[in-house]
């Protein structure tokens, strides 16, 4: 599988970006760039913004609408799974 797909399967696959890095050996700024150019392209879409500032009710005026302290949530485009689903390496 390619590492494209490995990041593409890991990433719906739920867990941390973190773990997700270990686990395929990859140094953390290089994933996250492959994630942003997946998005970007259209393979996945971002389903939700969590804050994790752990403010409860003072997240939205601490992280704010475009807040740094956001966690990303994603989610397989058609595109994406069709891309999975190929059996070409």
């Amino acid at each position: 599988m390619t590492v494209m797909k490995n990041v593409l399967s890991g990433t719906v696959k739920g867990g941390t970006i973190d773990a997700l890095a270990k686990e395929l050996d990859i140094n953390m700024s290089t994933l996250l760039a492959m994630i942003d150019f997946l998005s970007d392209a259209g393979y996945l879409e971002i389903t939700g913004l969590q804050c994790s500032c752990q403010a409860s009710n003072l997240c939205d005026n601490h992280c704010g609408l475009e807040g740094g302290s956001q966690t990303k949530m994603y989610a397989l485009t058609i595109k994406g799974e069709q891309f999975l689903s190929c059996t070409a390496p």
